[in-house]
């Protein structure tokens, strides 16, 4: 089958230091091509070449046999490549129309802005993709799903031969996501070329035609999909085999309990209930809307309950700011990681060094060299990947950045730590490592909270797992009824009740 788009020896460096070595990357007509590897593998570095975010270094872009010199994005639009992003690049205050054809709006006889045509193309747009979305909405308004929808409408808007879609589905519910892999055979059956970047391998084995692996820069592998399965896949990300991680009982003290929560109401919480004892892993899942962020919230101190109490080594407590809960000990890794969690244009020292300034601020002098020293063997307890403690946060990959924000939490000697999403869009490798500081945690007797859509997840790491649905808990789950079809049931508040 020939290349739709070709890419032969990519190569680019930042600061002097090559991050490319020759790479060679194509995507055939209706192909589905997944492009896999660890953060930093250069997944991100070769896909913005190709979207002319990023200028080569060395190397050849050849479209439909046609060679392309380096141009802007907007023209490489022009010339049938389109990026979405995983964060979405939309103007919250304009409608879907205006979004669709930015800079490209049709005009009238007299050079002003034709709308109703533009609404009348916009509309035909997204029909043509089965979505029912109004032009003239405003898209501050919209779902993610219908946003990232909206991107896709943009990218078919400019006679689209390729799209790259950069962890499409990190924020989407199942029924939204199989939204998109219906699209996505649209779009395929169109002879549109999709390269699809995600660290969800079963999404991978189930839509893609062919996967490509990086490891450090450098291609590894290319197979049909055929060839291969997740174990596959993941051990060519990494370059060795991963270890299944299983959850170890929980051997500490039933009664020592660290957190209580009782009878919790606000917000969409109805009445929630539930305690966890000293070096015990609990999860905490359903779907979005459960309710699960908004209650760990409302104990960090981060929104107003209206009813019920939270106890701490079975004493109640009043908490009503994060400070109080980080003096209380607590840590909180939040969700959003570049909105919450960390904080651009600081270094990782000054990232990792937050949370210890607020627990122990009066209590101790803050020497610059004490906090590099910390930052340096909290790098090394968390194996992040960087240049060392003085490097920008900004310029590590994603998986390395939340690695900073588990450390940061960790700098503060917490008792309990509240983990929300804990690996969302990071690689296999940093995930393991990740559920290894969490396993090494307990075994200390920390307290660990886990929030996670991810079913996998709660099942490799969590002894017990609560399951929520629409502010309420459905299911409680300990041994062998940990399975994936009870979770789902019970977030579904679906389950049969035994006669």
């Amino acid at each position: 089958m020939e290349a739709l788009v070709k890419m032969e020896g990519m190569r680019k460096s930042f600061y002097g230091v090559e991050v490319l070595h020759g790479v060679d990357f194509d995507v055939s007509a209706g192909e589905v091509v997944a492009l896999c590897g660890e953060n930093g593998a250069g997944k991100s570095t070769l896909m913005k070449i190709l979207a002319a975010v990023y200028v080569r270094d060395e190397g050849k872009i050849q479209i439909q046999g046609k060679e392309i010199p380096n141009v802007t994005p907007l023209q490489m639009q022009r010339e049938g490549v389109a990026m979405i992003h995983q964060e979405l690049n939309l103007f919250g205050d304009m409608t879907v129309a205006q979004n669709i054809f930015l800079t490209r709006e049709p005009k009238n006889k007299l050079g002003l802005v034709d709308y109703p045509k533009m609404n009348r193309e916009a509309k035909e747009i997204l029909q043509g993709l089965g979505q029912d979305i109004e032009p003239t909405a405003m898209v501050r308004d919209l779902k993610v799903a219908q946003k990232q929808m909206l991107e896709i409408a943009k990218a078919v808007s400019f006679d689209v031969k390729a799209i790259i879609m950069d962890e499409p589905t990190a924020v989407l519910t199942n029924v939204e996501s199989e939204i998109l892999f219906d699209l996505i055979a649209k779009l395929t059956a169109q002879g549109i070329g999709i390269v699809y970047v995600s660290h969800r391998l079963s999404e991978i084995i189930r839509i893609a035609d062919r996967v490509v692996v990086l490891r450090d820069g450098s291609l590894v592998a290319t197979e049909p999909i055929s060839n291969v399965d997740e174990n596959r896949i993941a051990s060519l990300m990494v370059g060795r085999d991963i270890e299944h991680t299983v959850p170890e009982p929980f051997d500490g003290d039933k009664d020592d309990l660290v957190l209580e929560a009782k009878h919790v109401s606000g917000d969409i919480l109805k009445d929630v209930s539930f305690s966890v004892a000293k070096g015990e892993v609990i999860g905490f899942s359903g779907l979005v809307g459960a309710g699960r962020t908004e209650l760990m919230e409302m104990i960090f101190g981060l929104r107003k309950f209206d009813g019920g109490e939270v106890l701490l080594h079975r004493k109640p407590v009043t908490i009503k700011s994060a400070r109080a809960a980080i003096k209380a000990g607590m840590g909180f890794a939040t969700e959003e990681r570049k909105t919450t969690g960390v904080i651009y244009g600081r270094s990782i020292a000054e990232n990792m060094d937050y949370a210890y300034r607020e627990k122990f601020k009066g209590n101790t002098i803050l020497r610059p060299n004490a906090i590099r020293s910390r930052s340096k063997a909290l790098i090394d307890q968390m194996r992040v990947v960087c240049r060392g403690p003085d490097q920008e946060i900004q310029n590590l990959s994603g998986g390395n950045q939340q690695k900073v924000v588990i450390a940061k939490w960790l700098s503060s000697m917490p008792d309990i730590l509240i983990m929300d999403e804990p690996t969302r869009g990071i690689d296999v490798g940093a995930r393991q490592e990740i559920y290894n500081v969490i396993k090494a945690l307990a075994k200390e007797g920390k307290t660990i909270i886990v929030v996670s859509s991810d079913m996998t997840e709660v099942l490799s790491i969590c002894q017990r797992i609560i399951v929520m649905h629409e502010g309420v808990i459905t299911g409680v789950l300990t041994g062998d009824d940990r399975t994936e079809n009870n979770i789902m049931q019970y977030a579904a508040n679906v389950m049969q009740k035994e006669n």
